[in-house]
């Protein structure tokens, strides 16, 4: 599962707060972009998991903030999967400054689900997360 998708972020300058910071809860926007990259590159979408009748739901995200950011700075985001359970996916996600710098990183817990209630984790999604 050594599988790591790259999107890029710019901080415009409505994002930011009123010390010129970027916004916290802009992170979680950009992370959920991230994994919605990933998933992408997988010819996955919530759209298809949809159609299915099966929903790909945050279920928990932990954000550990380092370094602030500021308006016009870029970074870039590493999303990956770190573990799959039964019917859970856990994306680890890094934001680095400069190809080094560590911004901030998260962890996230997605649970697969349909008619209210987790559900195993699909087939292709697991061979294309485990491939």
């Amino acid at each position: 599962m050594s599988h790591v998708v790259e999107s890029t972020f710019t901080v415009r300058s409505y994002e930011g707060d009123s010390y010129g910071h970027l916004n916290n809860g802009v992170y979680l926007g950009w992370f959920e972009q991230g994994r919605l990259d990933w998933l992408l590159s997988k010819s996955f979408s919530y759209d298809g998991f949809a159609q299915r009748e099966e929903w790909f739901v945050v279920g928990r995200t932990e954000v550990d903030f380092r370094q602030p950011l500021l308006v016009g700075e870029s970074v870039v985001l590493h999303s990956e999967i770190e573990t799959l359970g039964r019917s859970s996916v856990t994306f680890r996600q890094r934001m680095l400054r400069n190809g080094d710098t560590l911004v901030c990183e998260a962890k996230t817990i997605m649970v697969f689900a349909a008619h209210g209630a987790s559900i195993a984790i699909p087939d292709d999604f697991r061979a294309a997360a485990e491939g």
